[in-house]
């Protein structure tokens, strides 16, 4: 007996288990009168049937008053839009307010679409003046989607926030590009002396003919040492001292000797006679 029953536990459990983890979100919104437009949309794109596929996953509904002009979208871009408001974990106010950074990133369903570029599968959560704030992950999106309310939840696989207006994804309807983050700045280089070419150089050592026609040359205004003693007259002598040809004048002895040579002339020629 008890051999019989083990397996028919262990299939009530997988049961069990199963209508847990599994739910209808068209069903479940449409216990909230105030989301009515928004399940349409799910139903409408068949986004419903994939959300309903999933085991854990955050839906941020948008009230009817603040749908815009989702409705007029194509199913093709409804959906695309639509996948970017459906997180794939689960989220409730309480883990909101349990982050550790006041800014988180999320994964949301258009991640999975195989078509995502620059973040664009990503939401960020801002922890904002006393709420939180999404937006999408894109460089230079528009976040300003508040949170509003918890619409309900079931830990931990469903979790349905009401946010004040519908997140804007850059590039998701063609009408415009994905904005791509902006290059990383460059220092600019510092200013280095600009190195004066060999003709300006020789431009600003040389003075200009017009300068050299004006000023005349220091060499001309300034006579050299060597004019100054070519042109200015030499000191005249003294008229006491002889001049430097004139002999010396004869001394005592020299007339001494002149006297007696004479003397022995006249002697001699007398003694002839």
């Amino acid at each position: 007996m008890s051999r019989s029953i083990a397996p028919l536990l262990c299939i009530f459990l997988l049961l069990a288990t199963s209508s847990a983890s599994a739910f209808n979100i068209t069903r479940i919104l449409g216990q909230y009168p105030d989301y009515s437009t928004f399940n349409d949309l799910l139903s409408k794109s068949g986004l419903a049937t994939d959300i309903n596929k999933r085991g854990t996953i955050t839906l941020l509904a948008v009230p009817n008053g603040a749908i815009g002009d989702l409705a007029s979208k194509s199913d093709d871009i409804l959906k695309r839009v639509l996948s970017t408001h459906v997180v794939l974990d689960y989220y409730d106010p309480m883990k909101l307010q349990r982050m550790k950074e006041k800014t988180a990133k999320m994964t949301n369903m258009f991640q999975q679409s195989g078509t995502a570029a620059y973040d664009q599968g990503f939401l960020n959560v801002t922890a904002k003046e006393g709420t939180f704030v999404f937006g999408s992950a894109v460089v230079g999106s528009v976040r300003d989607s508040k949170l509003e309310k918890s619409v309900m939840n079931q830990p931990y696989n469903i979790s349905v926030l009401g946010i004040s207006k519908p997140i804007v994804t850059p590039g998701l309807d063609g009408t415009m590009a994905p904005i791509s983050a902006p290059p990383p700045k460059v220092p600019a280089p510092k200013k280095s002396p600009v190195a004066e070419s060999p003709a300006e150089e020789e431009e600003a050592e040389s003075p200009s003919q017009e300068e050299e026609a004006e000023s005349p040359s220091e060499e001309a205004e300034s006579p050299s040492e060597d004019d100054d003693g070519a042109d200015s007259p030499a000191p005249s002598p003294n008229a006491d001292s002889p001049p430097a040809d004139a002999a010396p004048p004869p001394s005592s002895a020299g007339k001494l000797k002149a006297s007696f040579g004479l003397f022995v002339v006249l002697a001699s020629v007398v003694a002839a006679y």
